[in-house]
């Protein structure tokens, strides 16, 4: 009695998973996840080069790299400086502002990975590091590129690409131009099904 009454409940658990799979992958994609971290990795597969720098702003924002690694694995944490497993935290330790600016003084372009209320340039965090952060991207870098779901909310979690600033490059904290929702790159033709994100570069001087 004991044996069928355990494999009846197996079968009922079986049952109930099997019920819920589509439900489960749904949830899991892209388009059912409002904080869009999957999408924010699909855009770094596509658009990061080895060895690229990122940084996330704030520190929290590394939760992307944290659930969904795939866009990472190549990419640089240039402000990390102990990993989440090694300093028990769940965020990794990062590095000072003195240590944080001496790196970001090495690269000419960094990606950073932030919701757009975080890069605004009115805020000033209480955390001395995140403050950096801001100041360096707002002293030395420029907006060349952002790349965001088609379904833009209202503090979605972007991916832009700084550049060092030059002569006559406008402030980081200026909004790059955009193109119509409905605008396709020059040689795709019309009908082409959205990739998730879109595209809007700053014309390179």
């Amino acid at each position: 009695m004991r044996a069928l009454l355990g494999v009846t409940g197996v079968l009922a658990l079986t049952v109930t998973f099997l019920n819920q799979l589509p439900v489960h992958r749904q949830d899991r994609s892209a388009a059912h996840r409002p904080d869009n971290l999957a999408v924010v990795s699909a855009l770094a597969v596509r658009q990061m080069r080895p060895g690229d720098p990122v940084l996330f702003v704030p520190s929290v924002g590394r939760l992307a790299a944290l659930a969904y690694p795939k866009g990472f694995q190549q990419a640089r944490d240039i402000a990390l400086r102990e990993s989440a497993p090694r300093s028990g935290t769940l965020w990794g330790l990062e590095a000072n502002p003195g240590e944080l600016r001496r790196r970001l003084a090495t690269v000419d372009r960094v990606w950073v990975v932030a919701e757009r209320s975080a890069l605004d340039p009115r805020r000033s965090p209480p955390d001395p590091v995140e403050r950096t952060k801001l100041a360096v991207l707002a002293e030395e870098f420029t907006l060349r590129e952002e790349h965001v779901r088609e379904e833009r909310v209202r503090d979605d979690v972007l991916l832009r690409l700084y550049v060092r600033r030059g002569p006559g490059d406008a402030p980081a904290g200026e909004e790059p131009p955009r193109r119509p929702a409905d605008a396709l790159p020059p040689g795709v033709p019309a009908g082409t099904p959205a990739l998730g994100g879109r595209l809007s570069p700053r014309p390179v001087p």
